[in-house]
């Protein structure tokens, strides 16, 4: 089975409806800051990655992959997507389910997946409201661009040194984001 996928905005009442879900953690100034009373505070532990994935890596990313469903994947543990690159290189897009990895896969595999269970998110570039956040453990996505000559997108990615992507099953289902 075959699915299109609309490409959306990153806007900031978006990016805010899937950390309301639980599928991100924004990143945002002013975002978990301490309180200030007086000196310096320490600082706020937004999370800790688990022992057995290792302390943190960052990873820049080129992407020219032009098939949907060819890098989605989920992680055991969380992931930073920090957003800077060039706004101008070919668009670029992150797919994400609205399910988390069991829940996906069951529905996957009783052919009752549909376009409203993903977003797929034009990549925002450099826009401190949006382009940088944490993808939560267990949630399925994957990033993809358009055929092109253009410069392709190039982006940063914490993550524990040791994680491993786990393909979910997609029990036969592709799709694709539409072009505008």
């Amino acid at each position: 089975m075959h699915l299109i996928l609309q490409p959306v905005e990153m806007t900031p009442s978006l990016m805010q409806e899937l950390e309301d879900q639980g599928l991100i953690l924004r990143l945002a100034p002013g975002r978990f800051a301490p309180a200030i009373n007086g000196d310096e505070p320490p600082p706020t532990e937004v999370y800790s990655s688990a022992v057995e994935y290792g302390p943190h890596k960052l990873i820049a990313c080129a992407l020219n992959t032009t098939e949907a469903t060819k890098n989605f994947n989920f992680h055991p543990d969380r992931e930073e997507f920090l957003l800077i690159g060039n706004p101008e290189s070919r668009p670029a897009f992150l797919v994400i389910s609205r399910l988390l990895a069991r829940a996906f896969e069951e529905k996957a595999r009783a052919k009752k997946l549909s376009p409203d269970d993903f977003v797929a998110l034009h990549m925002k570039f450099n826009d401190p409201q949006v382009s940088f956040f944490t993808m939560n453990a267990t949630v399925p996505h994957g990033e993809v661009t358009v055929p092109g000559s253009g410069a392709p997108a190039t982006f940063f990615v914490t993550e524990s040194r040791d994680i491993t992507g786990l393909k979910p099953d997609l029990a036969g289902y592709t799709w694709e984001v539409a072009r505008g």
